[in-house]
């Protein structure tokens, strides 16, 4: 009789714990999270009552605060560029990002230089994140934006969530769909698939392809010389419309040149080796992760989320000298947590 009881209750509980990693993944905001701390250490002057900057740190806070609250999530999650993460695609190109001034990357075993408060801020912001209720992915071999693509096309989408990724990069908008929208932090503005053709006249689904022909100036990638937003559009009229593959497009690009004599088209063609690469380079849709790395981030995604330390949050904005740079801070951490909370484990 005991063992019928037992086993009652452990289906019980087997049947509250699926229905909780349901709701916890019912809507997920997936932050970029190198890419949101640049933008808040460079955008914000704040210092702590002893003159230091600490924009980075604030700014990045108030900044997933203020797409909590916009966005109303279920959960969050902030992934990092793990260490050498952008060696597949230097392989392949050697100046990618070769013209990026802020080289960074969230590796908790370097020692970190005193002097480089940007770093230090990075790091200290970890600490933080460490005690919300957050999931943190960090991967080596693997950059954030092919993390964050694998989650939202493969590891989500098999849970049937609804995915909101935070970042200015524009490459994001390549995997909007009907469950993935893009949150800019600049804009302050959601992007469904409307918004996106709205924005670019480019379909989501072209927009790999898109960055590939005109070149992405963020990542060094050149594209095609002479070849503009408003060229693509008006020449390949069909990317506003028609989600397509590379192979699909060349087939496309070679019929326009055969019914029209413009140079653009030939040029397209001469340089379909060089898009291919681009495209390589760029597209997010198919899986950069190995399945090592898939499984790593997986059981990250899988391990329960913590409540809100809230004492030791306290305790380090004071540690920091950081008591002013968050107005209210009681009521800015009840008003972006109290949904979070409730998917996550008891202190």
């Amino acid at each position: 009789m005991i063992n019928k009881y037992q086993a009652l209750i452990n289906e019980l509980k087997l049947r509250h714990d699926e229905v909780e990693a349901v709701n916890k993944n019912s809507r997920v905001l997936i932050v970029d999270g190198l890419n949101t701390f640049i933008r808040a250490y460079a955008a914000s002057p704040v210092t702590n009552s002893d003159g230091e900057h600490v924009g980075g740190i604030s700014g990045f806070l108030l900044s997933i605060g203020h797409a909590i609250k916009a966005i109303n999530p279920t959960r969050l999650v902030i992934v990092f560029d793990g260490k050498d993460g952008a060696a597949r695609r230097r392989s392949l190109y050697p100046e990618y990002k070769s013209n990026r001034k802020v080289k960074i990357r969230l590796n908790r075993s370097e020692t970190v230089d005193k002097e480089d408060n940007q770093l230090q801020q990075l790091m200290r912001l970890t600490e933080y994140l460490d005690i919300m209720p957050v999931t943190t992915i960090v991967v080596d071999k693997a950059e954030a934006d092919d993390v964050i693509a694998y989650l939202a096309n493969d590891y989500l989408a098999s849970k049937d969530s609804h995915v909101f990724i935070m970042s200015s990069d524009k490459d994001f908008m390549q995997l909007v769909d009907d469950k993935v929208h893009v949150w800019s932090p600049t804009k302050k503005q959601l992007f469904y698939t409307q918004d996106v053709l709205d924005a670019f006249n480019i379909h989501p689904k072209n927009f790999a392809l898109f960055r590939s022909l005109i070149g992405d100036d963020s990542d060094n990638i050149p594209g095609v010389n002479g070849l503009g937003h408003t060229t693509v559009i008006s020449k390949f009229p069909r990317l506003s419309t028609d989600p397509m593959s590379i192979d699909e497009f060349f087939t496309y690009a070679n019929e326009l040149a055969q019914e029209n004599k413009a140079k653009i088209f030939a040029k397209v063609i001469e340089a379909e080796q060089d898009v291919r690469l681009f495209y390589d380079i760029i597209q997010l849709g198919v899986s950069n992760i190995n399945m090592s790395n898939k499984m790593k981030i997986i059981e990250m995604m899988e391990q329960p989320v913590q409540k809100l330390a809230k004492i030791k949050f306290h305790t380090m904005l004071i540690e920091d000298r950081m008591t002013t740079a968050i107005k209210n801070v009681e009521m800015w951490l009840k008003e972006i947590t109290t949904k979070l909370d409730q998917h996550t484990l008891e202190d």
